[in-house]
């Protein structure tokens, strides 16, 4: 695991020499040309401006280059276990995987697009997600003269503050701006709660919840991404991002390790600022 983390932030380095890189040469053909302004995909021809033109696009350059965002993810949630080397873990983990199926989470929150360049956006925040996984509904037989119920499951619901930090690579067509995305989330451990659902034959339903914690407090997530964004005016952007999250560290410190993930479509409305 050591090395995976080492290998990511190797390869993180990397990227972003690149895309320092790719900031100096458009910084060097800005003085050649004397303004370009930049945009998600998109600049302005350059040529000889006036000073009220010049400073009015230098403000709307400055202006585009950060966005604030409110973001929603439907994400469809599961874990992989990975037990130790003896009989025991492996037959828990094996029972697991048998009576237990990915379900469905959300994460949500706030995002802050920073342009490094026409090309290239930074992009972090803070988020409140809900994973995990539940049981297979279970069947129940009760004798009379007792009622009880005749299907039983439960849902394991694990909420995190999630703070991402991504590089996005842009790309446009027409108003349309595509874009590829990569980084990593710091996941911090807030709650598990633990809800369980009995079904009775007169259609009533009982749902019962509690509290507990006992998960690592920090949780590190690899993310990747493809998506679109809309610019709807000159002030808000509308994206959307099928976004693919894995842990690359164990949500718990046992002879069971459980590592989280997640498929969902990010979607997001942002403000030029």
């Amino acid at each position: 695991m050591k090395k995976v983390i080492l290998l990511l932030i190797i390869s993180f380095m990397g990227i972003t020499t690149v895309f320092s890189q790719d900031i100096e040469k458009y910084s060097k053909d800005d003085d050649r040309k004397g303004f370009t302004s930049i945009n998600l995909g998109a600049s302005v021809p350059t040529g000889n401006f006036s000073n009220d033109n010049f400073n009015n696009n230098n403000n709307n350059t400055i202006t585009k280059r950060i966005q604030f965002g409110l973001i929603f993810s439907p994400d469809y949630c599961y874990r992989t276990l990975k037990p130790d080397a003896s009989n025991s873990s492996k037959s828990i983990a094996d029972s697991r995987d048998r009576l237990e199926i990915p379900k469905f989470g959300f994460t949500t929150g706030w995002s802050l697009l920073l342009q490094l360049n026409k090309r290239v956006t930074v992009e972090t925040g803070l988020q409140f997600s809900d994973k995990g996984e539940k049981k297979k509904q279970t069947t129940l037989i009760s004798l009379p003269p007792d009622p009880g119920p005749i299907n039983h499951t439960t849902v394991y619901h694990y909420n995190y503050f999630d703070i991402p930090m991504e590089m996005n690579y842009c790309f446009s067509i027409s108003r349309l701006n595509f874009f590829v995305t990569g980084g990593l989330s710091t996941n911090f451990f807030l709650f598990q709660k633990t809800t369980s659902i009995s079904e009775f034959s007169d259609g009533l339903t009982q749902k019962n919840n509690s509290i507990s914690g006992g998960l690592s407090r920090i949780n590190f997530v690899a993310m990747a991404g493809l998506g679109v964004q809309y610019e709807l005016t000159n002030k808000l952007t509308f994206r959307i991002e099928p976004t693919f999250r894995r842990s690359i560290t164990s949500i718990v410190d046992a002879p069971i390790k459980g590592y989280l993930y997640s498929a969902g479509i990010n979607t997001g409305l942002y403000v030029n600022l």
